[in-house]
């Protein structure tokens, strides 16, 4: 089992609800009417979307913007921060002005090499603000990843591209839900239920679910998904159990993560060392 200390400053979703792992405490942060998929550390600030088709800032809950659709995908980028989902648009968040508009879905949003980058159910990848097409793919892309210096995507088909050369660096039998980067290296991970080292192919660990979220944290990478567990996927030790999906996970600087702990309300649970289906259904 990974050390209490390592999970310090990670935040997690579990459906709507918002909790922050903290030694060997866990600490409820908030909680939605609808799951939360995306997570993301902004000017000092959490924030959080999801189905709620709502931008909340996490620490206050107050919304910071409201949409007519589920939210997907936030990022940080250029000072600014990023928000598109369900209904093809792109918008600066607290601006509030739209910079995108798609064909499709937009699943997937990411800063690299100073430019912000989105993807997702139009089967292509454009630099956002100059709304053009840098890559196109024969399904639907579902993550990107800033990584060594390269972009990479990867989707529906199960391939994953270094984007801009649309070179093909590996293949997975099914859909690939997630892309991350730690320590010098690429991982990924999907509906085979697999967290895998993408350009070796060395399979970290097998889950009895498909994983839809991986996230750095602190130099170790973590991943969670349908199953409600969440792994220390470099140990291919589990952290925690739960009953509820985990839909988004975000690391978080020790200031911020200092001011969300003194806003939250400890969860009580047996012993670090003995979680088992301790979230509420």
């Amino acid at each position: 089992m990974a050390e209490n200390e390592n999970v310090t400053g990670l935040v997690i979703a579990l459906g709507g609800r918002i909790y922050a792992l903290h030694q060997g405490t866990i600490v409820r942060l908030g909680e939605r009417s609808n799951l939360v998929h995306a997570l993301c550390v902004h000017g000092g600030r959490l924030y959080d979307a999801g189905r709620t088709m709502r931008v909340v800032d996490t620490l206050t809950g107050e919304p910071v913007a409201e949409r007519d659709h589920w939210i997907l995908a936030l990022c940080s980028h250029g000072g600014r921060l990023y928000d598109a989902g369900s209904t093809n648009r792109i918008f600066d968040t607290l601006g509030p002005t739209e910079v995108g508009k798609r064909d499709d879905a937009v699943q997937a949003l990411c800063s690299h090499g100073g430019r912000l980058y989105d993807a997702g159910d139009y089967c292509r990848v454009y630099d956002t603000l100059a709304g053009e097409p840098v890559a196109a793919r024969e399904d639907w892309i579902l993550a990107l990843c800033s990584h060594g210096g390269r972009l990479y995507d990867a989707g529906a088909g199960g391939e994953i591209y270094e984007t801009l050369g649309s070179t093909l660096v590996a293949r997975r039998e099914e859909a690939v839900l997630a892309l991350a980067s730690v320590g010098g290296r690429l991982y990924d991970a999907g509906e085979e239920r697999r967290v895998c080292e993408t350009l070796s192919g060395t399979v970290l660990g097998e889950r009895e679910e498909p994983v839809a979220v991986l996230c750095a944290h602190r130099g170790s990478l973590y991943d969670g998904g349908a199953h409600g567990w969440l792994y220390d996927s470099l140990s291919n030790q589990s952290v925690l159990a739960g009953r509820k999906a985990i839909t988004a996970a975000v690391s978080v600087p020790a200031d911020l993560f200092a001011a969300l702990l003194a806003r939250g309300e400890q969860v009580l649970q047996p012993p670090w060392r003995r979680l088992t289906d301790w979230f509420p259904g």
